[in-house]
């Protein structure tokens, strides 16, 4: 999440990860879950290297989805989740 363009800048993007990391403010596995679905579908998703089954960026904000989609504060930046 660090240089998240639309979501705040570094420092939201730190605190984010940061967040994330230490399980702080979390939602449950299923809207986690539905949160990914939604980005594996959407065309702003960028698919990890290592397994191209798995989402990791979101081109839109430059968010680390693993994390992003993890916390309650966050929002998707073209309103799908």
């Amino acid at each position: 999440m660090s240089g998240c363009r639309n979501c705040g800048g570094v420092l939201q993007g730190t605190l984010g990860l940061t967040q994330s990391l230490l399980g702080v403010r979390l939602l449950s596995q299923g809207a986690i879950k539905q949160r990914l679905e939604i980005c594996r579908a959407c065309d702003q998703s960028v698919t990890c290297r290592h397994n191209d089954q798995q989402v990791c960026r979101c081109n839109a904000c430059g968010c680390w989805l693993k994390h992003k989609t993890r916390l309650r504060g966050e929002s998707c930046p073209q309103n799908r989740w």
